[in-house]
């Protein structure tokens, strides 16, 4: 009698292992690929732009952006596309911690975001960002 009461439990602990974070496969979706990255000194703040690429899925729309901005201030900026933003931290000299957020609205009122960010010198052209945050509003 205890077998067939402890077998459910001992079956759904099995799925909840198999279920684990753990095993579960990488979307590509969730790391962004950022080329031609330069920074510019302008006065007393730098200037920078960087394209940015991030692959589509089934549930994440892709897309394929260019970003400028200033490190004058600490807010994201819009990209050329406005569902992207950006922005930049001067590190200790020479790094940069690049920001970017991805916000997409799906089925007519669900909104999704997704945070990512890397710390780059001014010296690397190419790099990738992984996704780090992820949330939705309804």
């Amino acid at each position: 009698m205890q077998f067939l009461t402890l077998l459910p439990l001992a079956l759904s602990t099995l799925g909840l292992v198999s279920a684990s974070p753990i095993r579960r496969e990488e979307s590509p979706a969730l790391t962004w690929h950022v080329s031609n990255f330069h920074v510019f000194h302008a006065s007393n703040n730098f200037n920078y732009t960087f394209n940015i690429y991030g692959v589509g899925t089934a549930n994440t729309p892709g897309f394929n952006t260019t970003c400028t901005g200033s490190n004058a201030t600490t807010d994201l900026t819009s990209c050329d596309d406005p569902l992207i933003k950006s922005r930049i931290l001067s590190e200790q000299y020479p790094l940069w911690n690049v920001r970017v957020e991805h916000e997409w609205i799906k089925d007519g009122d669900m909104e999704f975001y997704t945070y990512g960010e890397h710390n780059v010198t001014s010296a690397t052209p190419q790099f990738t960002i992984p996704v780090t945050q992820e949330y939705g509003v309804a």
